[in-house]
């Protein structure tokens, strides 16, 4: 008799010593991180209001240009660790070969940030704000959170990010309470950062040796397949923040804060999905190996439970923008609201990609990833410079979703060509369906207050996809009723 790919899953698990699916696991990290990120959020709406437009353009232009260092001194280090920590048996070994090469990669992107500070806009403050966050390079380069994802120790993480966004926040309220203390920032980021890295420092020479077996050479054979990963990710950022950059370069710091004010809501959406395909992604690693049987039920479910999420996203984000920018930054950021029912579609586009693109790399071919974020990017950079020219953040943000488009096809291609034929429409109609009655209850009562609409519609999604018979719906509302544990699907 043909065994339950899912109960091949179980049982391994069990044998493991690990929770009995990957999905329980995941959730531990995308309730705290998104607990993180909200903190996170929470923080940057209050900088806004007390920073004025103006200085809190000038912090996120920083930020912007910031990720870009922090990038090229990752190198695809943490995302190829994490891989590697899946399956290695000495994880002492893997820290003193990885270590080494992010502190020296941390340096160099440090060192390159302080050569181009003379090049930069000429915004107030802009030179020592990017220079005090640039010694965030050091603090991401010596953290070990690498390690605990690639064992899935999801808990651990979870807390980690948790404690350093609660130290950030606290730090924010007590010292920031004006335009004039705008420095403080980066020094508050850089705390929280460290504080961060100190934590996982703790928790990993407790489970191991004290003792890091530092070693650089075989760099080459670690650097290689790490980069090609580092450069997909480079794309990706440029598909994300190219638009906030060049917006710095060639209008005002001003447009550049209602710009960013559009894309934090955009941000927070993404918290919980971007940290369940980070959390799946040693899941992936692990049963890809463990062969198709295993493999596809897993991609399966992510794709299912994606669609579950970007369609309540695209039709709150399109049709709720306007008072939910008012709600969190006041009349002053009206101008967002247009930006933010476009770019809502970008963070719809990077969900449903994210298994296909994960699933590929878990596969081993990062090539082909690489393939696509350099098709994405250039799409997303050559409309950038065509049309923010033309039509300011407008503009922007329509090439921003035209990138993720592009990446999402692509991925879907790729996916389908070399790994296995996985069609996402059929776990997109219901959902659809659900979201059009949705969109229905939003547009015809005008006369409930806004945020009662919202929760009205939600109800209506679920209901009519419960009425769709909805798998992952069906189950947990079963399991709700009888308090039970989900059906599997």
């Amino acid at each position: 008799m043909a065994r339950n790919p899912v109960a091949v899953i179980n049982s391994r698990h069990a044998r493991g010593g690990h929770l009995a699916t990957p999905f329980r696991n995941i959730a531990r990290l995308s309730v705290g991180d998104a607990a993180a990120k909200t903190l996170n959020f929470l923080a940057f709406i209050y900088l806004a209001r007390v920073l004025g437009v103006e200085r809190f353009g000038v912090l996120e232009f920083a930020g912007s240009l910031l990720v870009y260092f922090l990038l090229l001194g990752d190198g695809g280090l943490e995302l190829w660790g994490t891989r590697e920590a899946a399956k290695s048996p000495d994880l002492p070994a893997l820290v003193g070969r990885i270590l080494p090469l992010r502190l020296l990669l941390g340096t160099l992107g440090f060192a390159l940030l302080l050569v181009l500070l003379p090049f930069l806009p000429p915004y107030p403050g802009l030179t020592w704000i990017l220079a005090l966050f640039g010694l965030s390079l050091f603090a991401q380069a010596a953290s070990l959170k690498w390690v605990f994802m690639g064992q899935e120790n999801m808990a651990r993480v979870a807390w980690g990010l948790l404690i350093a966004q609660l130290i950030f926040l606290l730090l924010v309220l007590t010292l920031v309470h004006g335009p004039a203390a705008l420095l403080f920032v980066p020094l508050i980021r850089l705390a929280s950062e460290a504080a961060l890295t100190c934590y996982f420092a703790v928790v990993y020479f407790r489970q191991n040796s004290w003792r890091i077996p530092w070693r650089l050479r075989s760099a080459r054979e670690i650097l290689q397949p790490a980069l090609t990963i580092g450069t997909a990710q480079a794309m990706g950022l440029l598909n994300y923040n190219f638009d906030s950059v060049l917006l710095g370069f060639l209008s005002t710091a001003r447009t550049v804060g209602l710009y960013n004010a559009a894309y934090k809501p955009v941000t927070i959406a993404l918290a919980l999905p971007l940290t369940y395909f980070i959390g799946l992604f040693p899941a992936l690693s692990r049963t890809h190996a463990e062969g198709p049987a295993v493999f596809r039920p897993l991609v399966e479910r992510s794709l299912r439970l994606s669609a579950l999420m970007v369609v309540p996203l695209a039709v709150g984000g399109t049709v709720l923008a306007q008072p939910i920018i008012l709600l969190l930054y006041g009349a002053n950021y009206a101008e967002s609201a247009q930006v933010l029912a476009i770019l809502i579609w970008s963070a719809v586009l990077v969900i449903l990609r994210g298994s296909y693109r994960h699933s590929l790399i878990a596969a081993g071919h990062q090539g082909l990833d690489l393939r696509c974020a350099i098709l994405s990017s250039c799409v997303n950079v050559g409309l950038n410079l065509l049309l923010i020219p033309r039509f300011g953040m407008i503009g922007a943000a329509t090439a921003t979703v035209a990138g993720d488009a592009v990446w999402f096809v692509m991925a879907f291609v790729s996916f389908e060509r070399r790994v296995m034929p996985l069609n996402p429409l059929p776990y997109l109609a219901r959902p659809v369906l659900a979201g059009a009655a949705m969109a229905a209850s939003l547009l015809l009562l005008p006369s409930l207050f806004w945020i009662e609409r919202a929760v009205l519609s939600v109800i209506v999604y679920f209901v009519v996809l419960l009425i769709l018979r909805e798998p992952e719906v069906r189950n947990w509302a079963l399991a709700r009723s009888k308090g039970a544990a989900p059906q599997r699907p």
